[in-house]
């Protein structure tokens, strides 16, 4: 891609150089907020003006002049404003630049980042989803999905080595719960029920049969007890009901274009021992102490950071407990330890479909696999919501006891707010309001949620009617709720609304992939004539703000790489599919343009502008339609 923007600010480091500012400054330049005043703008002299204690305006006006000797290939002129150093770009150079670049865009390859912006080494793991085996994925769940799959792609797409892997919590109390409602209460499908919709009604109902008759939970505990066993018939009965809801997970999720490399689940973690490694070695390296007296006698613990020798205060994380059973914390330090390469021993690996060589692989506890091989990254990104943070921590905090102060470092935890209900949203759902309360907590125990396949079909139902076809409705659905769920930053809660989600005005997914049809069909109707293009030497506004975004694209991917932010793309595509409306809208239509020249360079912009919109989308997940 075009990149004068990393040219200027290698210029500008130079200049800042030679003026005697070595350090302390950073060459910043960004496009400038006044187009009047040029394409490029920086305020180093301002930082430069406390540095070399001198006038802001002479030193402006010095790093003008070294910056014009500098002959910037695609800068015409330069020139200073309030202190800032502008840079004007030549627009037949810039823009020809700018358009060829885009139309060759690599579809596969890595697209080559600015300068300055390095590919992490080594291998990248992200975990995400995670949806605990006892119940249909709701739209917290494909929250989750969505910024994981979305970082993954975006990882890809700049040029990383990247492993998604999915965590199946198979042991834990919540699938418990769903066979003791199945085996020991007896209830049973309704006809035609999706089998993960039919768990979350289990669950719901196991849930209030506790609350009426809690020796009922005696039964969960006899279940947990016998899956730590493991090779039990409640076991095997256990891990064929989260086989069965995984396997609806899975198609959930492939219908919004989401795909892991590999499954793994915690009875595999249980069965080859992965805790007992990971205990031996945080007892043997003095990591974890056992707890004779006190709140948590019995216990192994990890003490807290500020007290190594605290062994009974709240701040220190039980994780062994005096049953001998290992805590939800405990088991992710032994799969932290195995993503790193850290605990000496591995999986063995199958094919979850062996007849689709598509679908992820999935851990095993048997078997032979010696070729096949995951785990090992120098960087973790644990996609969790952000009420995980402090059992993240403490993985985090077992890695250093251990010392491994690198792996600690590249543990990310990448958190996100959850989604909760408008009270329209809740009212729809038949959830009880409550006067002056502006949001309400999904919860799958109670029943309260938005299951992500109904929030697709009612999405599709939505957009059927001015469809082309069921597929594009169907495509334009899933790309219009992945944008929604994306778009938010990750420390906002959504307040889910169904008409807010299905939206398909303003900042929507509907509208930039309205936006990339709009270009497809202006590209059908104005057909290249086969003669080379030509940029004017002068340019409207809106095409010269559409070539600006044009060009940002590769900072907009590479800040969304460095920030592991979806919404940093989100907004940059949005503010591309606005551009193209405003040049749309405030230039004659290209199809009756008489000028051959314009009417060819405005094809050629309107290509180059359909090119990085679809590249955008489709590393958004979002496909990028040629028609709606």
């Amino acid at each position: 891609m075009s990149d004068v923007r990393s040219r200027i600010a290698a210029a500008l480091a130079e200049a800042l150089r030679e003026i005697g500012v070595a350090e302390g400054v950073d060459p910043v330049v960004e496009p400038s907020a006044r187009p009047e005043f040029g394409d490029f703008s920086t305020p180093a002299a301002m930082a430069s003006a406390k540095v070399l204690r001198r006038s802001t305006r002479d030193i402006a006006q010095q790093l003008s002049d070294r910056l014009t000797a500098a002959n910037v290939e695609a800068v015409s002129a330069w020139s200073v404003s309030g202190g800032f150093v502008n840079a004007h770009l030549d627009a037949a150079t810039w823009g020809r630049e700018v358009i060829d670049a885009a139309v060759a865009m690599p579809g596969i390859e890595r697209v080559t980042m600015p300068e300055g912006h390095a590919v992490f080494p080594g291998k990248t793991l992200v975990e995400h989803t995670a949806t605990n085996p006892n119940k249909a994925a709701h739209v917290g769940h494909l929250r989750n999905a969505c910024i994981g799959d979305t970082v993954a792609r975006v990882l890809r797409r700049t040029g990383h080595t990247v492993e998604v892997e999915n965590y199946i919590d198979d042991t834990g109390v919540q699938v418990a719960d769903v066979a003791v409602g199945i085996r020991d209460l007896g209830l049973t499908p309704l006809d035609g029920e999706p089998f993960d919709q039919f768990c979350s009604r289990v669950y719901v109902e196991v849930s209030r049969r506790y609350e009426h008759d809690p020796a009922l939970q005696q039964q969960r505990a006899a279940v947990l007890h016998d899956i730590e066993a493991g090779k039990t018939d409640t076991a095997s009965f256990v891990k064929d009901i989260a086989r069965r809801v995984v396997a609806c997970h899975l198609a959930t999720m492939a219908r919004f274009d989401i795909r892991y490399d590999l499954l793994t689940w915690e009875s595999d973690i249980i069965a080859l021992g992965f805790w007992r490694q990971a205990f031996d070695l945080l007892r043997d390296s003095g990591a974890i102490a056992h707890a004779d007296s006190g709140q948590h006698a019995g216990c192994w613990v990890l003490p807290p950071e500020s007290d190594p020798h605290d062994l009974d205060s709240d701040a220190a994380k039980v994780l062994v407990k005096s049953d001998g059973v290992a805590t939800y914390t405990a088991k992710d330090i032994a799969y932290q330890l195995w993503k790193f390469g850290m605990l000496g021993r591995d999986f063995q690996y199958t094919r979850w479909d062996p007849g689709d060589p598509s679908s992820p692989m999935t851990t095993s506890a048997e078997g032979d696999s010696a070729d096949v091989h995951f785990g090992g990254a120098q960087r973790v990104v644990n996609v969790i919501d952000a009420r995980q943070a402090y059992p993240q921590r403490v993985v985090t905090t077992a890695l250093r006891r251990l010392g491994h102060e690198a792996a600690a470092d590249n543990s990310i935890h990448l958190a996100y707010e959850v989604v909760a209900l408008t009270p329209a949203a809740a009212a729809v759902l038949g959830v009880p309001l409550e006067a002056g309360r502006e949001m309400y907590a999904l919860s799958g125990r109670r029943g309260i949620e938005v299951r992500a396949d109904d929030l697709l079909d009612r999405a599709v139902q939505r957009l059927s009617e001015k469809a082309r076809d069921a597929d594009s409705a169907r495509d334009v659905a899933a790309g219009a709720v992945r944008y929604y769920l994306l778009r938010f930053s990750l420390n906002q809660i959504i307040a889910f609304d169904f008409d807010e989600a299905l939206r398909v005005t303003g900042d929507t997914g509907v509208y930039l992939q309205n936006a990339h049809a709009r270009a497809s069909g202006i590209l059908r109707k104005v057909s290249d004539d086969g003669i080379a293009y030509t940029v004017p030497s002068s340019l409207e506004r809106v095409e010269r703000a559409l070539l600006h975004r044009i060009d940002g694209y590769t900072w907009a991917l590479a800040e969304t790489a460095r920030a592991l932010a979806p919404s940093v793309l989100t907004a940059y595509a949005f503010s591309l599919a606005s551009a193209l409306s405003d040049f749309y809208e405030h230039t004659s239509p290209i199809v009756r343009e008489a000028d051959a020249e314009v009417r060819r360079f405005r094809r050629a912009l309107v290509a180059a502008t359909r090119a990085t919109l679809g590249d955008a989308l489709r590393t958004l997940g979002m496909a990028a339609p040629d028609r709606v």
